[in-house]
């Protein structure tokens, strides 16, 4: 089967490019992580590999952004990028992505930067400054993901501003390094927001769950969480996942089940993005 996956992406490759979204990298227990939003060091390492195999280059999203030129960018690039600064990204991903001797991008909601992580149990937390800096020193693009995470899609433009430039003014002072790229927190946008980001001098950033195409502050990705297994994943890269997920027929499946799934917990949205 991995053959057949191998071959698929390889098709995928000779078309066009991926943007790859993920938040992160862990073992966990069952029902710590009700938003499935870690993918298991096996399965990622499984992803990452068939990537490799298919033939596409790695990249981060700067790099992407500067080899796209304002359009769609070459085929055969791939990025993987991570949301929110979990622990897990130092901890787990850093030491794979040496291994593979690939690079990635890594979002930073800098309010959360050394606090427990609300939405998992069994003491998780949000990466330390420390921790940031040797992502940074290892070659990763840190990138801004707002202060507090709140969804910018509606938001006022004070709150937009304070959001984007208040996370990249602190990331910048953090790192000593410009900071280039956006994720826009679950994964939603208004033109406002755009502004905002704008008016910060990024030049990128990125979106996902079938929203965004490829321009430069709107650009789409592919979304992985721990329930996609292989097809998932390359269903997703393909874009035909979202679509058949929006679908009649996706919908009433999710009318059925969403009893069992839950959509909170403890009254707090589900994060994606």
């Amino acid at each position: 089967m991995t053959a057949a996956w191998r071959r698929v992406l390889h098709a995928l490759r000779r078309r066009r490019s991926v943007n790859v979204g993920y938040h992160g990298v862990d073992h966990v227990p069952p029902g710590s992580d009700p938003e499935n939003l870690c993918v298991s060091p096996a399965r990622f390492r499984a992803q990452l590999g068939l990537l490799l195999d298919a033939g596409f280059e790695l990249v981060t999203v700067a790099e992407l952004t500067e080899r796209a030129a304002g359009g769609p960018p070459p085929p055969g690039l791939a990025t993987l990028s991570f949301d929110d600064g979990l622990e897990d990204n130092h901890r787990v991903l850093l030491p794979i992505l040496r291994e593979a001797g690939v690079p990635a991008t890594v979002y930073v909601t800098t309010g959360f930067i050394g606090q427990p992580n609300p939405w998992r149990s069994g003491g998780a937390r949000y990466m330390t400054e420390e921790e940031l800096l040797a992502l940074h020193a290892a070659g990763i693009e840190i990138g801004a993901h707002s202060v507090t995470h709140p969804d910018l899609s509606a938001a006022s433009e004070e709150v937009c501003e304070r959001e984007v430039a208040g996370s990249v003014t602190m990331l910048e002072r953090l790192l000593g390094a410009p900071v280039r790229t956006f994720a826009y927190p679950f994964c939603r946008y208004g033109d406002t927001a755009v502004a905002a980001v704008r008016r910060a001098g990024l030049t990128a950033a990125v979106t996902c769950e079938g929203r965004g195409d490829w321009s430069p502050l709107t650009m789409k990705r592919a979304l992985i969480t721990g329930r996609d297994g292989m097809a998932g994943f390359v269903a997703k890269l393909w874009d035909v996942y979202q679509p058949a997920f929006e679908s009649g027929p996706g919908r009433a499946a999710r009318s059925v089940t969403r009893p069992l799934r839950g959509r909170t917990r403890n009254g707090r949205e589900v994060r994606r993005g």
